[in-house]
Order: structure tokens, then sequence, then C-alpha cells
């Protein structure tokens, strides 16, 4: 019994180291970014487009590539958004606005927590440091954007003899028109189609808890489905070895008897030369 239950036993445990790497390749900060990134569309529709969002801006930004600033720029733009978060915490009709916001920052500060908790081999300083500029809303959140696409390809994206060098061709009026690059298209957004979001705060609070209940399930299911297969290998274990047990138990049982016949003949023999 000691040797099935031992067999179990290793069973599990290589299940688990099995499928515990299957966890781990999912990305490092594969969940960070998530679907709420979709609302920026609606949020520069509501915004006036000659409303001006201060960022600090890395110079060279259009022309570097992305391992070269992505660390500052996930920084400034919490900052920013945090900001613009307040102008809009006091504002009932802005409720939707500031839920929106409210989401990109949860966003962008789990961002700079991941670029914070790792080191990433290719990232790298920026060449100059962040200058401070007035965007409107399509310029910020382009640059929003470009950031976040730039984050999901963060492992794969440069080499590490990537440059990261400023050409001295490169003037400050070229760099800040940063809406000449891939322009962004917006679809047309109606304003009765936004919902003035009320209940902002029990969202962010449901949204919390249905993130860490996928967090635990991504790390339950493994382990559960780890568990049954080790179970069946070891029932498999057991049934085969079961015949072999029965048939030990009943030759054990065997020998006793023979064991109790033979002294019980050896006292009749005692008992009869007395």
């Amino acid at each position: 019994m000691k040797k099935t239950q031992t067999w179990i036993i290793t069973c599990i445990y290589l299940q688990l180291l099995l499928f515990n790497p299957l966890v781990k390749t999912k990305g490092i900060c594969g969940k960070r970014v998530t679907d709420d990134v979709k609302d920026v569309t609606k949020l520069v529709a509501n915004l006036p487009k000659d409303y001006k969002i201060a960022l600090k801006y890395v110079p060279g930004m259009d022309v570097l590539p992305s391992h070269c600033w992505i660390s500052v720029m996930v920084e400034q733009l919490s900052v920013s958004l945090t900001d613009l978060l307040d102008k809009f915490s006091n504002i009932s009709e802005g409720l939707s606005n500031y839920s929106i916001i409210d989401k990109l920052v949860k966003i962008v500060d789990d961002l700079v927590e991941c670029t914070e908790g790792y080191s990433f081999e290719n990232v790298k300083k920026a060449p100059k440091s962040p200058e401070l500029r007035l965007f409107t809303p399509e310029e910020f959140f382009r640059i929003f954007n470009r950031s976040i696409d730039a984050f999901k390809d963060l492992e794969t994206v440069a080499s590490k003899s990537s440059e990261c060098v400023v050409s001295s061709t490169l003037s400050p009026d070229k760099d800040s028109r940063v809406s000449v690059t891939k322009p962004f298209m917006l679809p047309p957004v109606a304003a009765s189609s936004l919902r003035n979001d009320s209940s902002s705060s029990n969202r962010k609070a449901s949204n919390s808890i249905g993130d860490s209940n996928l967090q635990w399930a991504a790390m339950a299911l493994p382990a559960f489905f780890s568990l049954v297969i080790g179970f069946a290998f070891g029932a498999l274990y057991w049934k085969k070895k079961q015949p072999n047990l029965t048939r030990t138990v009943e030759n054990i049982q065997i020998n006793e008897e023979d064991n109790e016949i033979s002294m019980l003949q050896e006292k009749e023999r005692e008992f009869q030369e007395v």
C-alpha cells in the first residue's frame, strides 16, 4: 500500500510540474491590457477638440524604437491620466468620461508596475529627458495607443544592439507634430449613445474582483486537471497491482492455515506419545 501511495503522489507532482509552465508562458504581463482601451474613441469624441492635455513627452519618440521610450512614457501617461481624472471627478455631466479615464489609469498603472517588477533586457533609458508639452485629446491618445501597442510587443520588439540615438537633423518642430503619423480614425459617435456611468465605483470594484477571479481560475484549473490526471494514473497503477495484492493476501492466509494445521498435528502426536 505504501508503494501505491508513493506512486500516486509522484504522479501528482509530475503533473503539477508539467502544467505549471503552461501558466507562466502566457506572458509576463499578459493580461495587463484589457478591452477597456477600446473606449478611447468614445473619450476622444466626448472631449473638446481644442482641449489641451499636459504630458511629458520623450523627444524623438516618433523615430526611436519603442524599447527606448516605453518605460518612461507609461510613467508619464499615468501622471497625465491621473490629472485628467481629477478634473472630471466632481463633474456630474462627465461621469461617463470619468469611468473611461479611470479604467485607462488602472491599465497604465499596471503597466508601470510591470516595468518596475521585471527586468526587460531590451528596454533602455530615453536619450533625452521628457519635455512637458500640451496635446489635443486626439494627439494625446494616439501616443497612448502607440504606447499600449509597443508594450504588447515589448518582449520581442528590439534587439540588444538597437541604438537609442536621435538624429541631429530632427528639429523640435518636426518632432512635435505627432498628428502627422498614423492618423487617428474616429467613427461617428452620437452623444445620445453615451450612457452616464452613475455607478463607476461599483464597476471598479466588480472589475477588480473579476480580474482576480480570472487570475485564480487560470491558476486553479491547471492544478485541478493535474490532480485529476494524477489520481487517474494512481488508480490505474492500483488496479494493475490489485490482483498481485489479492494473491499475496491469499497466500498469507493459506500459509497461516497450514501452520495452524501443522501445530495441531504436532500437539496431537505429543499427546498420543504421552
